[in-house]
């Protein structure tokens, strides 16, 4: 069995608690606009998850937005940058872990949105290299950000394994790129014939028993 010695995280639902991010965001950009996130609205929400769930993130904010008559898609995304919930148990698991298997993240916003979500729970520090969408000039899952990764850090394939929530930007990103990919979701959620995910788990503590920790 592999023990995975890198790990490489798409903070956006990984270590930041996005689906706590997106309601709030939603809420926030419907009060914008003179609306509420009333009891119809989120029925409304609950039942799109079905729908958006093979989408990438920007396809997903879009089809949200257009969805609930949010006219201006920067607005949903403005309120978005602003979400600074966490994943729970995500920072004792990578103070447990840090000092044992090299941690990269890769995410999908800008280092100043990044940096304005994360940097009140200083989790970038348990990082040894850190990668934004602004450091590339493609979008995942363009199998060239991995690569450029994978040889600038001189990683092992064998024993490297991304870690994310999108299937359609992550998951299929790894694939891409001939890496192993862990696919958090809950247990219930069904797996995909494509793309297909190494692992399925429900929460990151399942990890450790896939780790290089000796």
């Amino acid at each position: 069995m592999t023990k995975f010695e890198t790990l490489i995280f798409i903070p956006e639902g990984s270590i930041l608690n996005e689906s706590a991010a997106e309601r709030s965001a939603l809420k926030s950009a419907l009060l914008a606009i003179g609306q509420e996130f009333d009891a119809n609205n989120r029925l409304k929400y609950n039942k799109l998850q079905s729908q958006v769930k093979l989408l990438s993130f920007n396809e997903r904010l879009k089809f949200i937005s257009q969805t609930f008559g949010i006219s201006q898609i920067d607005l949903f995304t403005h309120e978005l940058q602003k979400q600074q919930q966490l994943v729970h148990g995500i920072s004792n698991f990578l103070n447990e872990i840090k000092d044992k298997v090299k941690l990269i993240m890769l995410a999908k916003e800008t280092r100043k949105t990044i940096i304005s979500r994360l940097g009140p729970s200083e989790l970038l520090s348990s990082f040894s290299a850190t990668y934004f969408i602004n450091d590339f000039s493609q979008k995942l899952p363009d199998s060239q950000i991995f690569k450029q990764i994978i040889q600038e850090q001189t990683l092992d394939l064998d024993t490297c394994l991304v870690i994310g929530t999108d299937l359609a930007d992550e998951i299929q990103g790894a694939v891409n790129t001939n890496l192993q990919s862990l696919w958090l979701a809950p247990k219930k959620s069904k797996l995909p014939i494509s793309p297909h995910p190494t692992l399925h788990l429900n929460k990151l503590s399942d990890l450790l028993f896939y780790l290089d920790l000796s």
